[in-house]
């Protein structure tokens, strides 16, 4: 079966804190982790469509990013989030964790040409 994404997941040792309108989630596990989405892990979610904004923070470090995303899918799980709006600190933030989670440079090379 051939991959569909266009942007490589990473699995990091972070969490997220998830707003939306009717759902609050703090301190959710991220199972995969990409510079466009995320898949979080919770047994609450919100509405398919629904606006979140993720503080997404590595475990053990102060440090945070911030995006703003769509709920695109619900599992059993949990859900995912495709990434709308990310600010360059937030995106400098989340570029460093996937870098020191993938074997290559050239690959999140590839993934940033991806995004312009």
């Amino acid at each position: 079966m051939e991959e569909k994404r266009r942007f490589t997941r990473v699995k990091a040792e972070v969490c997220a804190d998830v707003f939306a309108s009717g759902f609050l989630g703090k301190g959710l596990r991220v199972k995969d982790l990409s510079l466009k989405g995320a898949f979080i892990v919770s047994e609450r979610k919100p509405s398919l469509g629904a606006d979140v904004k993720l503080v997404i923070r590595t475990v053990g470090e102060g440090d945070s990013a911030e995006v703003k995303g769509t709920v695109v899918r619900k599992e059993e799980s949990g859900f995912a989030v495709e990434f709308k709006e990310v600010e360059l600190s937030s995106f400098i933030k989340l570029k460093t964790i996937i870098a020191s989670n993938l074997t290559s440079s050239e690959e999140l090379e590839k993934n940033i040409k991806r995004l312009i």
